[in-house]
C-alpha cells in the first residue's frame, strides 16, 4: 500500500485490510510504503506497525508511487501480492482475484476500470485520462490488458524477476510490469471493479499528464531496444 501524504486516510485503510483479512482466516501481511510525505503519514505508519504484528512500515525519502509499489512487491513474502491504494481498498476484489487465480494459471489479475461491468464514478477528466492512456498502450505497445493502474493481484514467483527488470517508477512502474508480463507469455486476467473519487488526487492531472507521456516515450524506447 503506497502512502504519500495520507495522514488521516492511512489508518482506516490499513485497519480495514487487517480486519477483513483476519476475518477471512488467511495468513497475511500489510506493507505500507511511505514515500516522500511531508505531513504525519510517516508517524501514522509507524503507529500502525507498532499496533499490528501484520503491518510493516517502509520509509522512502522520495515521493514516487511506482518505486513504492516496486519496493512493497519485492519485500513481500507471500505467494500472492495485492496492490491496494489508500483510497481504494476492495476486499471483494481480493476474493474474486484469488478465485480466478485458483481456477486458472493467471499470473496477474487486474481490477479494470474499463472491463465490461465496471463502474467508473470518477470525474470526467480522470476518466478521459484513463481512456487515453489505455488507447496509447493498446496501439503503441500492443498491450491486450485494458487497464494497468489500481487494484492488482500478482503471483510473486513469476513476476519478481520482471519487477527487478523494470526501469521506471512514478506512474509507469505497474504499466511496465504488466507489459513485461504479457511479453513474457504470462497470463493476465481482468475483472471489473467500481471506483470513485474519495479524496483529491495526490498529483494534479495537469502535472501528471506530461510526466506520464514522457515516461511512456522513454519506456517505448527501452522496450524497443530490448531493455
Amino acid at each position: 500500500m503506497p502512502a504519500h501524504n495520507e495522514e488521516g486516510y492511512l489508518e482506516p485503510a490499513v485497519k480495514s485490510v487487517v480486519a477483513g483479512m483476519t476475518g477471512r482466516g488467511r495468513a497475511f501481511e500489510v506493507i505500507v510504503v511511505q514515500n516522500g510525505s511531508f505531513d504525519a503519514t510517516r508517524e501514522e505508519a509507524a503507529r500502525l506497525e507498532a499496533a499490528y504484528s501484520q503491518v510493516t512500515a517502509v520509509d522512502l525519502a522520495e515521493a514516487d508511487y511506482g518505486r513504492a509499489l516496486r519496493e512493497g512487491f519485492l519485500r513481500a513474502r507471500g505467494d500472492i501480492v495485492v496492490n491496494f491504494d489508500v483510497d481504494l481498498v476492495d476486499l471483494d476484489f481480493l476474493d474474486r482475484a484469488l478465485a480466478m487465480m485458483n481456477g486458472n494459471d493467471a499470473a496477474v489479475v487486474v481490477g479494470s476500470k474499463r472491463n465490461p461491468g465496471s463502474e467508473d464514478r470518477r470525474g470526467p477528466a480522470r476518466r478521459l485520462v484513463t481512456t487515453t492512456f489505455s488507447l496509447i498502450l493498446r496501439y503503441g505497445f500492443g498491450l491486450r490488458t485494458s487497464d494497468t493502474h489500481g487494484l492488482k493481484a500478482l503471483r510473486r514467483a513469476p513476476l519478481e524477476p520482471l519487477a527487478r527488470q523494470c526501469r521506471f517508477g512514478q506512474d509507469i512502474f505497474d504499466t511496465e510490469l504488466i507489459i513485461r508480463a504479457e511479453r513474457a507469455g504470462l497470463v493476465v486476467g481482468e475483472i471489473p471493479v467500481a471506483v470513485s473519487d474519495t479524496r483529491p488526487p495526490r498529483t494534479p492531472i495537469a502535472r501528471r499528464i506530461p510526466r506520464t507521456v514522457t515516461g511512456l516515450g522513454r519506456l517505448w524506447m527501452v522496450l524497443r531496444r530490448g531493455g
